[in-house]
């Protein structure tokens, strides 16, 4: 295999460091159903332990991350086929590979110099 480099300016790293932690998000859970006694058990913990932080609520470009990384994990690969939804959404080519490269590393060897 040969080396990949890939070259971005501190800012493109930067997107790409914040496209990361977006991939990572989980999508915000649903609440018990009210009247349930998951409900009942959720309002005593609070009331005992103070309410629970807000989840930030999912954004189209968390959805088109992480389908990406999903993507990118199954085919071991980058997911060409997501590429365009990234880029639509400000991502430049090599930010996703960069993306890529975070999430299959072994697909991009480091050099050993």
């Amino acid at each position: 295999m040969t080396e990949q480099r890939i070259s971005l300016n501190s800012r493109e790293w930067a997107e790409v460091s914040q496209a990361f932690q977006d991939s990572s998000r989980r999508v915000p859970a649903r609440g018990p159903a009210p009247g349930s006694a998951a409900a009942l058990l959720s309002r005593i913990s609070s009331l005992l332990l103070g309410p629970k932080t807000a989840e930030e609520p999912d954004t189209p470009r968390r959805h088109a991350l992480r389908t990406f990384v999903a993507a990118t994990l199954a085919h071991r690969s980058l997911a060409e086929e997501h590429v365009p939804t990234l880029i639509s959404f400000g991502l430049n080519r090599k930010q996703v590979e960069a993306l890529a490269m975070l999430h299959v590393p072994e697909r991009y060897p480091r050099s050993r110099t």
